[in-house]
């Protein structure tokens, strides 16, 4: 890796950071309104909010797995 790939990934590692930042709570406010009883209950709401859930879960691992991956390839030596 040169010099030149090295500021790109720290580029990209610092917007992936933005983006984690700006985003990670997207899914609170949905499911803060289901477990306030702000939408109709039922079966379909119980799994709308596992559905959201999960989703929220699998946000977070992704955005983990992004970071990870750009950070492990920072941590590796310029090419000389």
């Amino acid at each position: 890796m040169d010099e030149a790939e090295r500021v790109r990934l720290q580029f990209l590692l610092g917007r992936i950071q933005q983006l984690s930042n700006d985003h990670w709570h997207a899914f609170r406010r949905p499911r803060q309104a289901m477990g306030d009883h702000a939408w109709v209950g039922g079966a379909s709401a119980k799994s709308f909010d596992q559905r959201l859930e999960r989703s929220d879960a699998e946000l977070h691992a992704q955005i983990r797995k992004a970071l990870d991956l750009v950070q492990e390839k920072i941590g590796r030596p310029l090419a000389g």
